[in-house]
C-alpha cells in the first residue's frame, strides 16, 4: 500500500481548535488518505451533541444547517466549505436504513460499532493527529478486503448491500466471505430503499469506478440477484460493453439491451430512464446515441441514418469503435464528407420552416409538416432542388399541388 499523509483542510484545523476537546474525522475521508487516494469530504464527528456545537461555534464563521436534533447530525458550514457532522451515538434498526432508536454515546467504540465496513471506522483525532482503529480496518486496505463489522450491520440496511458492492468495483476489492454470505441472506432489504438512493449508488458505481472496477460491481449484482430487487425485469447482465467504453452509463445500458434483446431499444431504453430518475432532455439524448449505435450495426443507408444521427455522431463513433471498427470507419467517412462538402444534412439547415408551410399552403394539415419538411430536405441532400426557400416552395407545390 502506498505511503499516506492524512492532512486536514485548514479550515477544519481552524473547526479543530474552535470545538477543542477530540473531534475526529472518520470515514471516506481516512480511508482514502490511507490509500493514497484524494477525497474532499471530511466527515467529523465527537461526542458533542448539537448544543455543545453552537455554543462552542457562536460568534464565529462557522454556522450549522440542516439540523437533525434527533439523529445529532448537521452540517457545519463556513464559506463555500461544508462538513456532515454526527454525534457518538448507537442505533436501532426495524426495517429500512434510517435507525427508529438512537442513543448518544460518549465512548467512540460504542459509535464505531454503528458503522457499516471496518474500512470505514477509521477515526482520525484532528487535535492528536493519532488514527483509532478499532477494528483492524488498516488491515483490510492492506489486504484489500471489505468486511463488515459485525454481521447484523447488513440485517438493518440495504443501502449498505449497493455499498459495498459498489466499494468492490471503486477499489477493486474482494468482500470477505461471511459478509457476502450476510449480504446474500438479508439481500430482500434492497426492496426497501427509495428509487433516488438507488438511483444514487448506480451512479457513483457508473462514474467513480474504472471499466474494470465496473465489470466486477455488475457481476456483483448478477451474483446477489440484485437487479430485479432494484425494479428492473432481468437477473443478470452480461458486463462487456461498460468495460470498454468511455462513458460507463451507456456501456451499461447498451450491455442490459444486449442482455435482454427488447423488441424496442429507444421504448425499453425510455423505460429504464424513466425509472432511474433521468431528465426527458437527459434521456433522450442518450436513447439517440444508443438507437444510433445499434442503427450502424444493423447498416442503415448513410441519407437516413445521418438525417437521424448527425448532430450525436461523434458520441455514437466512440463507443461503435468499441465494437466493430470496419462499422465505425465506415460511418465515420460518410460524416466527414458531409462536412468537408458542407451538405444540408438537417431539417433546421432548410431555408424554409413550418411557418413558410402555412402560409403559402393553408390548407395544409399540420401534422403533414414534418414529412413534407424531410422530403425536401432529401431533394436538397440529392441535388434534385437547390436549398432556396422560392425554388423550395414551388418545388413542393409542384409535387403536392394536388393535395393542397
Amino acid at each position: 500500500m502506498k505511503a499516506f499523509t492524512i492532512e486536514p483542510n485548514r479550515k477544519t484545523k481552524q473547526l479543530a481548535k474552535l470545538l477543542g476537546g477530540d473531534v475526529y474525522i472518520v470515514g471516506g475521508f481516512v480511508r482514502n488518505a490511507l490509500l493514497g487516494k484524494k477525497c474532499d469530504d471530511e466527515d467529523l464527528c465527537s461526542a458533542y451533541t448539537l448544543a455543545d456545537l453552537e455554543k462552542k461555534l457562536e460568534g464565529s464563521e462557522f454556522s450549522l444547517k440542516n439540523k437533525n436534533k434527533s439523529f445529532g447530525t448537521c452540517k457545519i458550514v463556513c464559506g463555500d466549505k461544508s462538513y456532515d457532522y454526527a454525534t457518538f451515538r448507537k442505533e436501532e434498526y426495524v426495517k429500512g436504513h434510517c435507525p427508529e432508536h438512537v442513543e448518544f454515546v460518549k465512548e467512540l467504540e460504542v459509535d464505531a460499532n454503528r458503522r457499516d465496513f471496518t474500512i470505514n471506522a477509521i477515526y482520525y483525532n484532528l487535535k492528536t493527529g493519532e488514527i483509532l482503529d478499532p477494528f483492524n480496518g488498516f488491515g483490510d486496505l492492506q489486504d484489500k478486503r471489505i468486511r463488515a463489522i459485525n454481521q447484523d450491520i447488513l440485517k438493518d440496511d440495504g443501502l449498505r448491500i449497493l455499498r459495498m458492492l459498489r466499494l468492490a468495483g471503486e477499489y477493486g476489492f474482494n468482500i470477505e466471505f461471511h459478509t457476502l454470505k450476510a449480504a446474500q441472506a438479508n439481500i430482500q432489504n434492497i426492496n426497501d430503499l427509495s428509487k433516488a438512493k438507488i438511483t444514487e449508488e448506480l451512479t457513483k458505481l457508473l462514474t467513480r469506478t474504472t471499466n474494470k472496477g465496473a465489470v466486477k460491481a455488475i457481476k456483483l449484482y448478477n451474483r446477489l440477484g440484485v437487479w430485479k430487487r432494484i425494479g428492473l425485469d432481468f437477473t443478470i447482465v452480461k458486463p462487456r460493453m461498460v468495460g470498454k467504453c468511455e462513458d460507463k452509463f451507456i456501456g451499461f445500458l447498451i450491455d442490459i439491451v444486449d442482455t435482454v434483446n427488447p423488441a424496442s431499444v429507444s421504448y425499453y431504453l425510455s423505460h429504464i430512464c424513466e425509472n432511474a430518475g433521468f431528465t426527458k432532455k437527459q434521456f433522450v439524448k442518450i436513447i439517440n446515441v444508443i438507437s444510433g449505435y445499434y442503427d450502424a450495426l444493423n447498416h442503415m443507408r448513410n441519407k437516413q441514418y445521418f438525417f437521424k444521427y448527425f448532430d450525436n455522431f461523434q458520441d455514437i463513433y466512440k463507443i461503435l469503435a468499441k465494437k466493430s471498427k470496419i462499422v465505425a470507419q465506415k460511418y465515420n467517412f460518410f460524416y466527414k464528407y458531409i462536412i468537408s462538402h458542407k451538405l444540408v444534412i438537417r431539417k433546421s439547415d432548410l431555408k424554409i420552416s413550418e411557418k413558410d408551410l402555412k402560409k403559402h399552403f393553408p390548407s395544409m394539415p399540420e401534422k403533414m409538416y414534418e414529412s413534407v419538411l424531410m422530403e425536401a430536405l432529401s431533394d436538397v441532400f440529392d441535388g434534385r432542388c437547390p436549398n432556396d426557400a422560392s425554388e423550395l416552395i414551388k418545388d413542393i407545390g409542384k409535387h403536392h399541388y394536388h393535395k393542397f
